[in-house]
């Protein structure tokens, strides 16, 4: 009979994709996995042609809101923790595997009652609520930017779990080595799109940059498409738009310039992808987590970050056209983005969970 792990994750790709990462890891050595999630999470796009066993609970977050709902999370969480206590029981996990987010938590304090090992990670460079408390309860923590969390005991520094497609990605040292006339942009408004992203860019694009510059492909999230080719087209600029992708590492291979929010997996990807990056952080994401996420590269002088402000398609049509003219910039971003994380995470986090009895070879930061 397989071993079988408990993985918890949902909400946004951040959560969901390092999660699917390190899943895939364990069931191709053998293991089994059992996912934990909501019915609403992105995770029931992301998984739908796996093969691992989902299973739903009722979860919502309580920080930051209005009495009555804090009340409903809060009972949500108490009944959340008895149906973990009864899915751990029925499952018999060798170890939880949790990925942040407020839904991890009734599960950790159910493994933690029923003596089952805890892993955390936490993909931001801000600690969220949720994992502030799992760190308490578990083992282990992994962190993807380093000094996230200011208590180092049991906390390693591991990045975040990228899929193996992007080991194939041409490196920054080919992909810029010469001159181009035409650069390749890519838009990702993240896994659910962003509306600021679909209204404002085409506008950009073309004021004060002439289209023939560039070409480009935009992520546009569920049910955007329509109106962003419309948008684009209206500013005389031919893009492709994208609803939803599988197959970013494809996508990032294409590109030469990326238009990104700062989500954790966003950063990770572009990273280990070497690739030139405008960050434009989400203004209300908790803790400021974007900002400070997309800092990290700047401070090491591998991207580029313009606020989301009434300023915001000046500076960008501006950076754009920099850029394009002085490319040594580009490739020198690029360059600098490739190896600010481990090269490997996912073994990273594997080799330090002794209950998998297995050897992992993972590799540490290059310097």
């Amino acid at each position: 009979m397989k071993k079988n792990i408990l993985i918890v994750a949902s909400g946004t790709g951040g959560h969901v994709i390092p999660a699917k990462n390190i899943s895939e890891k364990l069931a191709q050595r053998g293991y089994s996995v059992t996912w934990i999630g909501t019915k609403s999470g992105i995770e029931n796009l992301i998984l739908k042609d796996e093969s691992y066993k989902i299973i739903y609970i009722n979860s919502t977050g309580i920080r930051g809101k209005r009495i009555w709902e804090t009340i409903k999370g809060l009972t949500n969480t108490v009944r959340s923790i008895f149906y973990s206590l009864l899915i751990i029981k029925r499952e018999k996990p060798i170890f939880v595997l949790g990925f942040g987010g407020y839904i991890t938590v009734p599960v950790s304090i159910a493994a933690f009652i029923m003596r089952v090992p805890i892993y955390v990670h936490e993909s931001n460079s801000v600690p969220g609520t949720a994992n502030k408390i799992n760190k308490m309860l578990s083992r282990l923590t992994f962190e993807t930017f380093p000094n996230t969390f200011t208590t180092r005991e049991r906390v390693i520094t591991s990045g975040n779990p990228i899929n193996d497609n992007f080991s194939e990605i041409t490196t920054p040292d080919s992909n810029y080595c010469k001159r181009k006339e035409i650069l390749n942009i890519l838009v990702i408004g993240g896994s659910q799109g962003a509306r600021f992203f679909n209204n404002t860019i085409p506008q950009c694009i073309h004021f004060r940059s002439p289209g023939s510059k560039f070409k480009i492909k935009h992520i546009s999230g569920k049910d955007n498409s329509q109106s962003v080719k419309e948008n684009y087209g209206n500013n005389f600029c031919q893009a492709e738009v994208i609803e939803f992708s599988n197959n970013m590492d494809t996508l990032y291979n294409w590109s030469d310039i990326i238009i990104s929010r700062a989500g954790s997996m966003t950063i990770s990807e572009i990273s280990k992808s070497g690739r030139t990056a405008i960050l434009v952080p989400f203004l209300y994401a908790t803790d400021n987590h974007q900002y400070l996420n997309a800092k990290y590269l700047v401070d090491n002088n591998a991207a580029i970050i313009i606020k989301e402000d009434s300023t915001f398609a000046e500076k960008l049509t501006v950076t754009l056209s920099e850029l394009y003219n002085n490319q040594d910039w580009l490739a020198e971003l690029a360059k600098n983005s490739k190896n600010l994380f481990p090269e490997d995470s996912s073994a990273i986090i594997l080799g330090k969970i002794p209950e998998l009895n297995e050897e992992f070879d993972y590799t540490t930061p290059k310097k």
